[in-house]
């Protein structure tokens, strides 16, 4: 089995975004918009990166959720495809009626980015969904745990370090294409160490560049017509939690592989083109996501 490698630079994370989300320091990220590279896999022949999942809890007519978007472009910006980011539209702040908010007029805030899992997960007008939420933006690095909501996008940044800095326990290889109005995908999950834990599959569909409204306590106006939204969750292939893959503590050597196909019909409001598929695995009983993936769809 592999020994966890605690990267260096850890230390220099731990205090980023603490100051402002706005203030980036250079020096907090890497550089090239490359990750560090991590160890060898269990052949040799490639180097692996435990890439994180954040879930940004937002609605459009929240004025303080661009700052988390802000913090996820600014992780995107420095580390690549470690970053793998959700944006889960939900709450009060992610309806659709204009008269619900003195900051929208008839004609702003009527495009609806929600989503059945999204309202599941993070509520919808009159609830807090599965997560209890309160308000947003609210962020989980990494973990489906609703004690561990981090509702500070300053913080989130330090979290994405904590996970980022460890050896993945699992790496994948996902395929996903899409023909005749339906998404196909293809995943292999493979351990890269010996793993004992319950496991449970998430595989997702977002869509990034989708032009709306958005209000913005920091802009002037404050109300943004021409917002893009990126990262919105648009559905899921397994439902909000996914399915389990794997039901009890048995051991996993390195190199074995669990093996899923789903497809999906997709809505023709999208824009395929812009949709990504995300999977992600995570421990069934401590809720940690273990390793994800994000990858483009093929025509």
């Amino acid at each position: 089995m592999k020994k966890t490698i605690i990267l260096t630079f850890a230390v220099f994370l731990a205090g980023l975004f603490l100051a402002s989300c706005d203030k980036i320091e250079e020096g907090d990220y890497l550089k090239d918009n490359a990750p560090a590279p991590g160890p060898a896999d269990t052949t040799g022949q490639k180097t692996l990166i435990r890439k994180v999942l954040i879930l940004d809890f937002t609605g459009h007519k929240c004025g303080n959720c661009p700052k988390g978007h802000k913090v996820i472009n600014a992780l995107e910006g420095k580390y690549g495809e470690a970053v793998v980011p959700i944006a889960v539209h939900c709450t009060y702040y992610g309806n659709t009626n204009p008269n619900a908010s003195p900051h929208s007029t008839d004609t702003s805030f009527n495009y609806d980015f929600r989503c059945e899992e999204g309202i599941f997960l993070g509520g919808g007008d009159a609830d807090g969904g599965y997560m209890d939420l309160d308000a947003v933006p609210a962020g989980l690095i990494n973990t489906f745990d609703p004690a561990l909501i981090n509702s500070s996008p300053n913080g989130w940044a330090t979290d994405f370090a904590k996970y980022y800095s460890t050896y993945p326990e699992f790496s994948f290889n996902v395929n996903a294409s899409f023909a005749d109005s339906t998404i196909t995908t293809d995943i292999k999950m493979t351990s890269e160490v010996v793993v004992s834990r319950k496991l449970s599959l998430v595989t997702y569909v977002i869509e990034d560049g989708i032009v709306g409204w958005q209000l913005d306590y920091e802009s002037t106006p404050q109300e943004i017509g021409n917002y893009i939204h990126n990262h919105v969750l648009r559905t899921s292939f397994n439902g909000a939690f996914g399915e389990e893959v794997k039901t009890d503590n048995s051991q996993m050597s390195a190199g074995d592989m669990i093996e899923k196909n789903y497809t999906k019909k997709i809505n023709p409001d999208w824009n395929i083109a812009n949709c990504k598929v995300v999977a992600f695995v995570y421990d069934s009983d401590t809720k940690e996501v273990l390793q994800a993936e994000m990858v483009n769809i093929s025509e």
